[in-house]
């Protein structure tokens, strides 16, 4: 991976003026030392590996490294969904589900890196399957796109009824288009991911949730089931007043968002 990041900023050199370089990369991160402190699967390697330093070396240019769902919310609260809001929570939704938090306008890291950042972590189940964190009856371990997956293929095993591609994508638009095995998938993601984001609305009291991620594209699936279940189910005053949007910027809020911290923008603390 470094080697690839190598050769595409050499390739980027020769054409562009480039002033610093910024890492999105998920996992728990120290920006101070450039480093990921923990991570599951594939990036594992790098735990501890001086990723910013190498970089740095490298190119010869200031490098910053951050968790990825903490920059979608920085690229969201300057430029995207949530500009007009105090306080804000960003819930990305894809192999994972990622997670930052704004408060009054800063995207919060916290001590050790972790503030914020675990709402895909939090208990939607006492009972549930192991997520790959080590807990039970993780939000993750349910809607993640492995497991959302797994429930697709067991509730299609025996059907009699012809699967659609077996992505995210795929079963919302086999939901839209009337595949009743589809449309119960949805709506079990659809429920999981309320659950989620009621607790997580109780625990930071945002203004706003705002989505990302590949599923949000298919927000009309869910969008307004899961407003109405968090408008019923959440404790705020006034109640109901905590809405849910869709990101702005989709794949590139946390590329604007690393670029607005390695241009000097003061957001996180």
């Amino acid at each position: 991976m470094l080697n690839a990041l190598v050769s595409l900023g050499k390739h980027v050199l020769q054409r562009q003026t480039v002033h610093a370089v910024g890492i999105s990369l998920k996992g728990i991160v120290d920006p101070q030392r450039g480093t990921i402190l923990d991570v599951n699967e594939s990036l594992s390697d790098l735990i501890g590996f001086p990723i910013a330093q190498t970089l740095a070396e490298t190119f010869h240019l200031p490098t910053f490294v951050e968790n990825d769902a903490r920059l979608y919310t920085v690229g969201e609260m300057v430029y995207g969904a949530g500009r007009q809001v105090e306080n804000l929570l960003c819930l990305t939704l894809g192999t994972g589900i990622g997670c930052g938090v704004a408060l009054q306008r800063r995207v919060v890291r916290g001590a050790r890196g972790l503030f914020g950042s675990m709402g895909g972590h939090i208990t939607v189940q006492v009972d549930g399957p192991r997520c790959t964190c080590g807990n039970i009856g993780c939000l993750e371990a349910f809607i993640g796109t492995a497991p959302l997956m797994r429930k697709a293929v067991t509730l299609y095993a025996g059907s009699g009824i012809t699967p659609p591609e077996m992505t995210p994508q795929g079963i919302f638009a086999a939901a839209l288009a009337g595949d009743k095995i589809a449309s119960e998938v949805a709506t079990y993601f659809a429920h999981y991911l309320s659950v989620g984001i009621v607790s997580l609305i109780h625990a930071y009291d945002p203004d706003l949730v705002v989505l990302g991620g590949g599923i949000a594209g298919s927000s009309q699936q869910f969008l307004p089931s899961v407003q109405q279940y968090v408008d019923e189910h959440t404790w705020t005053f006034p109640r109901g007043r905590t809405q849910i949007k869709i990101a702005e910027l989709g794949d590139t809020a946390a590329l604007v968002g690393v670029s607005a911290l390695a241009s000097g923008l003061n957001v996180l603390l």
